[in-house]
């Protein structure tokens, strides 16, 4: 079946699990104080939620493009990446199980998340990939063979960064602005693996409508984690001007200059 569409059981459980990435996202970014008693463990210092509530709301933008949208195509690349994600979450909850708010409901929701997910996301991806038919849309563009180089060299560099960071988290928290736990340290750079993943994806798609979905998810994600940090700057340890910081400053200036370029051809086109 090559017509591109969205199988309807896809988009119910991408709806279903937009709902509960919005709800952690509330909980994670605006009560960060409070992540003991709503979320499935204490997480400390502020920043590290406000992190994970910002990842997940860009997550969220991106499942829910899958929800309702038309065609399987622009939304394919983040299947990978979620199920790469999920088994990082899992593989963290089970090394980590002592830091966790047993008795908790946020809890009981994670640990049901983690065990269905990394099986149920790439039987999914599975079950609707026969639909594309590699096929650009009328008012596609061609992203550039460059650009495709550069996603594919992000992507390497980003999935090595978080496969040392997660078998040895002490690296991530050596080098982090702000106070790293083992266990954030792991769930950070599963939250990364998103990035490397996706774009290592990507990098084999030249339709830009295979891209748009998933950069405009990863924008938002990286514009709210750097509002978090001018919210809570005293949660820093090397202040606001940092490696972290400028890195953020100009992937999004980068992103918003290609999404931007790639949108006015679309336009033209």
């Amino acid at each position: 079946m090559k017509n591109d569409t969205i199988f309807a059981a896809t988009r119910w459980v991408s709806g279903t699990v937009v709902l509960a990435l919005v709800t952690a996202f509330v909980v994670l970014y605006f009560m960060p104080d409070r992540t003991g008693e709503l979320f499935a463990w204490l997480i400390t210092p502020n920043l590290s939620s406000m992190f994970l509530g910002a990842a997940y709301l860009g997550g969220a933008w991106i499942l829910f493009q899958v929800a309702i949208g038309k065609y399987w195509h622009r939304v394919h690349a983040v299947f990978p990446a979620v199920t790469v994600f999920t088994i990082a979450m899992l593989i963290a909850t089970i090394i980590h199980w002592d830091r966790f708010a047993h008795g908790n409901l946020a809890f009981f929701l994670w640990v049901f998340l983690y065990i269905v997910s990394p099986f149920l996301i790439p039987s999914l991806w599975i079950y609707n990939r026969r639909t594309d038919t590699h096929e650009p849309e009328a008012s596609d563009v061609v992203v550039s063979a460059t650009t495709r180089l550069v996603a594919r060299i992000v992507g390497v560099g980003v999935i090595l960064f978080i496969a040392a960071g997660f078998l040895f988290p002490a690296f991530p928290i050596s080098i982090w602005p702000w106070t790293l736990t083992p266990l954030t340290a792991r769930v950070l750079c599963g939250w990364l693996s998103v990035i490397g993943v996706s774009a290592w994806m990507l990098s084999s798609d030249s339709r830009w409508t295979a891209w748009r979905s998933i950069l405009e998810g990863i924008f938002l994600a990286a514009l709210l984690i750097l509002t978090a940090i001018f919210l809570k700057p005293a949660d820093l340890t090397t202040g606001i001007v940092n490696w972290f910081t400028g890195f953020l400053l100009i992937a999004l200036v980068g992103m918003l200059t290609f999404y931007l370029r790639m949108e006015s051809q679309r336009k033209k086109a």
